[in-house]
């Protein structure tokens, strides 16, 4: 039926009854092309375009997510389904093209959106997650602020400078702790756009931090030497300094395994429930000897949450952490008990 076809050439030609022809051509290549010649051809003609949603049921996977990719272009909702399966298990080129589609022709509103955000930064390749993490920022989703929290420490400064960014784009108050802990990260760029970002949302207690003079110096010197960081790390658990607690989380991430020990160490002296999180991924430590100090510090925690996070560090690979957990662990449950029955009795 069909012999050896140009493309480009009917397209130059605008010869739009042969092209309409070739998207039955038994080749997914060629009707591909001509879908997305035909496309081209008539994007400001709606009527003409309805005619090629029969390709968003195409037997060929990649004609399918072109028309959908193409429709998409159109902020067409109707495809919105096929974005979600294209995100989910599409090829790297096609998951970023559909990250990039969204700020321009999709609401930040739409649920479907947040969802395929989701997926995106849950996937296992990281150019995917980054793409997600910008394109959040660029549509000022206020609500997953609580997502890009996740890849504040990541181990690429990259993604971490893009978090940042995207966090003070959301202008979400969530993460101005986040925030404060990076301005002491290792990376100039990261500490300079956390900067910018803690001024972009505009909280208070986020632009007072910057002005408060003995704060900045506790920051100043956490970007230091390593012995700087150490004493600072040091001196914010003996002064009780509760403005110095997200420099002590960000410092649970330092590739120094001094300044981590005593970061935890601090953390438990001030005893806030907003440090669990982190002493519970640092239970995961390549050092056993951290994440021993990280049971001790989730202790002396009143909370069911520290107690379950102990409980699970008995299956620690390592005896020495086995051993501390099973003992804090029996000593806090203990304790908890005591303290709820008194809360029962009264």
């Amino acid at each position: 039926m069909f012999g050896r076809v140009n493309v480009n050439k009917l397209k130059e030609e605008r010869n739009l009854a042969k092209i309409f022809a070739l998207l039955n051509h038994r080749r997914p290549y060629i009707r591909a092309e001509a879908l997305i010649a035909y496309f081209e051809l008539n994007r400001d003609n709606p009527e003409e375009l309805k005619r090629l949603k029969p390709l968003l049921n195409d037997k060929e996977p990649m004609v399918r997510t072109r028309c959908a990719l193409l429709f998409a272009r159109l902020g067409d909702r109707d495809v919105i389904d096929d974005l979600l399966d294209i995100i989910s298990s599409g090829t790297v080129a096609e998951q970023i093209e559909v990250l990039r589609l969204l700020p321009h022709f999709y609401s930040k509103d739409d649920p479907k959106v947040t969802q395929i955000l989701a997926i995106a930064l849950k996937d296992k390749k990281q150019s995917v997650q980054g793409e997600a993490i910008k394109t959040i920022g660029e549509m000022g989703i206020e609500t997953m602020a609580f997502y890009l929290l996740d890849f504040i420490n990541h181990p690429n400064s990259k993604i971490r400078f893009d978090t940042v960014v995207a966090l003070g784009r959301t202008k979400n108050p969530i993460a101005i702790d986040a925030l404060i802990g990076s301005l002491t990260d290792s990376n100039a760029e990261v500490r300079k756009a956390a900067e910018e970002a803690i001024k972009n949302i505009g909280d208070e207690r986020g632009l007072k931090a910057l002005k408060d003079a003995p704060f900045m110096l506790m920051v100043k010197n956490m970007n230091e030497s390593v012995a700087k960081r150490l004493t600072t790390v040091i001196n914010i658990g003996k002064q009780k300094s509760e403005c110095g607690l997200p420099l002590l989380h960000k410092a649970c991430y330092d590739e120094y395994k001094n300044i981590r020990l005593e970061a935890i160490r601090s953390i438990a002296t001030l005893r806030s429930d907003l440090s669990i999180p982190t002493l519970i991924e640092l239970l995961n430590d390549k050092y056993y000897d951290v994440r021993i100090e990280a049971i001790r510090a989730l202790s002396r925690y009143n909370s069911e949450t520290a107690l379950n996070a102990i409980k699970k560090a008995i299956n620690d690979p390592n005896t020495n952490v086995r051993a501390e957990a099973k003992r804090l662990y029996s000593a806090m449950s203990l304790r908890l008990s005591s303290k709820n029955e008194i809360k029962f009795n009264i």
